[in-house]
């Protein structure tokens, strides 16, 4: 038996707006006048960022110094003209690896690319200043590469095998129990980019320390937990992060990253939805970068041959809504014109040719439909069955 209550008998009340031009129309204008501003303010804003991005991919194979390519350098200074930044490599390097705080194994090295880029700071940056790696042709958001990793072991439980392949997170080569397991760990960026240090003679220029820290989302920090494997020998690094670590191995001295801090690693986790995307590296929110020209390194590490794609160095400073970038800005723009154009040609069809609310000469019951008149509250359909209104009861 139903319950005789407005819920149980559809009888809510409930907000039933009729249209009208005199509501509309204005809606249209309101929307165009609040959007233009806002919008031309966050190009405004946009535009008082400054960022300085170059490609290093080909650095690889630079045997002598050379500028970065023409298309790939972009700067957002007032200064219109300076020196491109330039790259050379250096093949026989070693990057090294230190052992845990208090151990008393030797340092481990392991041979490297390394990378020597001179670029020039054509006017002082205010922080806070950004490092980011920019990446392209990379597809973070392909659907099994987005489901490749495993959630309680991220978390820090000690999953095994059997546990981790009933999850179907991590598909595991050979058995093998590898941590953190699956694609989206294994193709880590690795790259290892160094501070800013000013080339000698370079007036006003000083070391420039980047901190990496703070370059993670706060709600990120908060979903890895540190590994809770006792037995180091159970588990494997995965494929890609072996050459920086002695007979590719876990140990004591060399364990596992904390990735409870190691906010390089969660970064890299939160993934891309785009090909091409910028990633955080590093940040200094105290010093100002001093105009000068300056030397960096990087180990080249992380081969995007693989991938087809290419690797930038991104200097940035931040504005009031992150980076540069003025596709929110002309969204706003964009959508005010495009509002305020559909108001004018509105009201001009209105006032051209207004229609009155209410005029029953505007309603169509399809068809031919004619009302007979055999009673007062009954019609006939042009085929003569019986049209009666759904209050109507039963006779």
């Amino acid at each position: 038996m139903f319950l005789d209550t407005s819920f149980k008998q559809q009888r809510l009340k409930a907000w039933q707006p009729i249209l009208t031009a005199k509501s509309v129309l204005p809606t249209f204008f309101i929307v165009g006048i609040l959007f233009a501003p806002l919008g031309g303010l966050l190009v405004w804003r946009s535009g008082q960022v400054s960022e300085l991005s170059f490609d290093y991919t080909a650095c690889k194979s630079a045997a002598i110094s050379t500028a970065v390519p023409e298309s790939s350098f972009i700067h957002s200074s007032s200064v219109g003209d300076f020196n491109k930044p330039t790259y050379v490599i250096s093949p026989n390097e070693n990057q090294t690896v230190y052992p845990v705080t208090g151990s008393l194994a030797q340092p481990f090295s392991y041979p490297v690319q390394r990378c020597i880029i001179t670029l020039t700071i054509p006017v002082d940056l205010q922080p806070p200043v950004m490092m980011y790696y920019k990446l392209t042709n990379f597809y973070q958001n392909h659907r099994k590469y987005v489901k490749s990793l495993d959630y309680k072991q991220l978390k820090g439980e000690a999953s095994t095998v059997e546990a981790i392949q009933s999850r179907k997170g991590c598909t595991l080569a050979d058995g093998q129990l590898i941590y953190p397991c699956g694609l989206i760990a294994d193709s880590q960026f690795n790259d290892t980019i160094s501070d800013l240090f000013p080339v000698a003679g370079s007036e006003g220029a000083v070391q420039f320390t980047f901190a990496h820290t703070g370059i993670a989302w706060s709600s990120d920090r908060g979903k890895y937990g540190k590994y809770g494997y006792q037995d180091l020998s159970t588990i494997l690094p995965p494929v890609n992060w072996r050459p920086q670590y002695p007979l590719g191995v876990y140990s004591a001295d060399f364990p596992p990253p904390d990735i409870t801090t190691d906010e390089h690693f969660q970064v890299w986790m939160r993934t891309s939805g785009w090909p091409t995307f910028l990633k955080a590296y590093g940040r200094n929110d105290q010093e100002t970068l001093k105009a000068g020209q300056y030397t960096m390194t990087i180990d080249m590490n992380f081969p995007m041959d693989t991938y087809g794609g290419k690797k930038y160095i991104v200097i940035s400073t931040l504005g009031a809504i992150g980076g540069r970038n003025n596709f929110l800005g002309i969204t706003y723009i964009v959508l005010a014109v495009l509002c305020a154009a559909l108001g004018v040609i509105f009201t001009a069809l209105h006032i051209a040719k207004p229609r009155v609310i209410g005029d029953h000469s505007k309603i169509s019951f399809g068809g031919e439909a004619t009302v007979h008149t055999r009673s007062s509250n009954r019609a006939d359909d042009v085929g003569g069955n019986r049209i009666r209104s759904r209050y109507e009861d039963d006779e």
